[in-house]
């Protein structure tokens, strides 16, 4: 009995001995445009977002004025990034990743364009805490519970290029008299990219490049050059059927292009409703007006969860026009909007 005991003393001796030693959990660091940046005081790890001072994130990607009125409990942040051209070429990202092969030749130059990474495309943002969640799942009207802490609302202004970019903070925390949200608020406010790795405990946000932003949409704006009327009728029909207002812009004439951009400054590139919803354009009728000009008239079902479905009709004018230097199709006129575009 002794000797077995012993034995199993060493045993375990040689076990403990023998094993690594345990290997203490890195630091949290952060890089911001490739650089090693220090971390804010209060910095933390939470349900796998890493949680940041809101001013502190905003200054790094640009902000120069962050105004809190605890009144209207509100975060005005001022900014010079170009918001509305970046989330354009986000736009045309998320369209030409799934562009339809028999929409003529375009889709055949897409192919050979090198797509730039979106900012919120690769996976689902979370912007809301599940800690959070549990909060508003609580708040019954039977049950006398109290309300979770005070939204607030955040609020990014590009004086000179204005893009919608605003929101309920749902999910924020408050350390020191400082506010500070889940990593993803940058994506969905800044179109930053921004990816942590639990490995080595890094965060690494990307603040988008301009001059980059300016060559990429050059690039495929060229690419979606309609080359035919019906390139032009087609692409514009696929803008509205996914929503997109970024490929109908593609295919306007400069003056409707102006008039899209003031409606866009206002409301963004997502057109039309995610209830009615619009599927795929029946051309009705083709007019040819002259060599260089054709009439459309077209419809599209509007589709819901649950029929009977109606039908939307447009009607619109698409012409030969030079553009930067290049000739291509364009819609000049719109006769007949369903609403669903961005015109």
């Amino acid at each position: 009995m002794k000797n077995t005991l012993l034995a199993l003393s060493c045993f375990l001796f040689a076990i403990i001995v023998g094993s690594p030693p345990a290997v203490a959990a890195q630091p949290l660091t952060i890089q911001i445009n490739g650089s090693a940046v220090a971390v804010p005081p209060g910095t933390h790890v939470t349900e796998g977002q890493v949680m940041l001072p809101l001013r502190w994130a905003a200054e790094q990607l640009g902000a120069y004025s962050i105004q809190w009125d605890p009144e209207a409990r509100d975060i005005v942040i001022k900014t010079n990034e170009d918001l509305y051209q970046i989330s354009k070429l986000d736009y045309y990202a998320l369209a030409l990743e799934h562009l339809p092969e028999d929409i003529g030749e375009v889709a055949d130059r897409i192919e050979k364009v090198s797509l730039p990474h979106s900012s919120d495309r690769d996976r689902k943002l979370v912007l809301v805490l599940d800690s959070w969640k549990e909060k508003y799942e609580r708040r019954l009207p039977s049950l006398e519970l109290p309300p979770p802490a005070p939204q607030i609302r955040v609020i990014v202004i590009n004086e000179k290029q204005p893009y919608p970019r605003d929101s309920m903070l749902y999910s924020f925390e408050n350390y020191n008299g400082h506010f500070y949200v889940p990593m993803d608020w940058l994506v969905y406010l800044f179109l930053a990219n921004v990816n942590y790795s639990q490995a080595t405990n890094q965060l690494s946000i990307q603040g988008p490049d301009l001059k980059e932003v300016e060559q990429h949409l050059a690039i495929i704006e060229d690419a979606l050059m309609p080359t035919t009327p019906q390139e032009a009728m087609q692409l514009w029909g696929r803008g509205e059927q996914i929503r997109n207002g970024a490929l109908q812009y593609a295919v306007l004439s400069p003056e409707l292009r102006r008039q899209a951009a003031k409606r866009v400054h206002e409301a963004g590139w997502t057109t039309g409703y995610s209830s009615p919803w619009v599927g795929s354009m029946t051309v009705k009728e083709e007019k040819k007006l002259s060599d260089t000009a054709v009439e459309y008239t077209v419809t599209f079902p509007e589709e819901t969860s649950v029929p009977p479905h109606t039908t939307a009709t447009e009607k619109f004018v698409v012409r030969k026009l030079t553009m930067d230097g290049k000739e291509g199709w364009f819609i000049t006129e719109m006769l007949q909007s369903s609403g669903y575009g961005l015109l």
